[in-house]
């Protein structure tokens, strides 16, 4: 992760900071400035004239928009420099992330407005750890993934992954997440969106939020409507979301119809 990132999203949770700042800090990544202008330049924003500084950028785009274009622009970098590798494609991973992070957004603008942004990024960014394995540790992945179809009664995905390898995919994620300084309720969501009964109580909606996206997101990527085809969501988090057979529709309807836009925030030319 570019440590401009990092600088960026401490200056961007802090209201004080101040719009000159984050551009200073930004243009220390030159690759980020490019990203930045495109799609501050892009038909999506239709400007009225060329946005040709950073600052201008920042104030175009707003601060929210400009936050989920840092994490999955600098992530869509880091993921370039990986090796290749067959068993999860790179567009599979990013488009169910986008699915997850849409999704997220969607229930916390209902169950709490103040969470949308993080959430967000909690969903864009909570497989990253299963990425890192696929890449580094293909065999012994795909070897999880294996060992818990044969098993699908007993042993979770996650459950596979621990027994194979001593640790889970959400478990080296937030480790990555917390490595790079990202901040603390991001670094729940990753680690706690398979077990969200465990995660902080300061955290705890957030995280719940990214464990009920994940499923859902699942269903949206096999365009199915059935909780039951999708990883199995804590019952009393089903509940409290009131995640009934309508609704489960009604999101999945939605995160379709809006996922083009949310992947464009990775590739800015899906915006044009």
């Amino acid at each position: 992760m570019p440590r401009a990132v990092g600088d960026v999203l401490h200056l961007l949770d802090s209201p004080n900071s101040r719009q000159s700042e984050i551009a200073r800090h930004l243009e220390q990544d030159p690759a980020l400035v490019a990203i930045l202008l495109r799609l501050a330049n892009s038909p999506a924003f239709a400007p009225a004239r060329t946005v040709d500084s950073v600052e201008r950028a920042i104030v175009l785009l707003g601060r929210e928009h400009l936050r989920r274009l840092l994490v999955a622009s600098a992530l869509t970098q880091a993921a370039e420099h990986l090796p290749n590798q067959e068993l999860l494609p790179l567009e599979t991973f990013w488009r169910h992330s986008s699915y997850c992070a849409v999704i997220a957004r969607m229930l916390a603008e209902e169950l709490a407005p103040n969470l949308a942004g993080s959430v967000f990024l909690g969903g864009l960014l909570h497989d990253l750890g299963q990425l890192f394995l696929f890449t580094q540790e293909p065999n012994a992945e795909h070897q999880a993934f294996l060992n818990s179809l044969g098993d699908l009664e007993t042993l979770s995905p996650s459950d596979a992954e621990r027994a194979e390898l001593g640790f889970d995919h959400a478990q080296l994620g937030g480790a990555l997440a917390e490595h790079w300084g990202l901040p603390a309720s991001l670094v729940a969501c990753i680690r706690y969106h398979h077990e969200p009964l465990a995660a902080p109580e300061d955290y705890a909606l957030a995280v719940a939020i990214i464990h009920v996206a994940n499923s859902l997101a699942h269903l949206a990527e096999f365009d199915s409507r059935d909780l039951l085809d999708a990883p199995p969501i804590e019952s009393s988090i089903i509940e409290r979301f009131k995640l009934d057979e309508a609704r489960v529709t009604q999101i999945i309807d939605e995160a379709q119809h809006q996922i083009l836009a949310v992947e464009a925030l990775r590739n800015p030319k899906l915006g044009e």
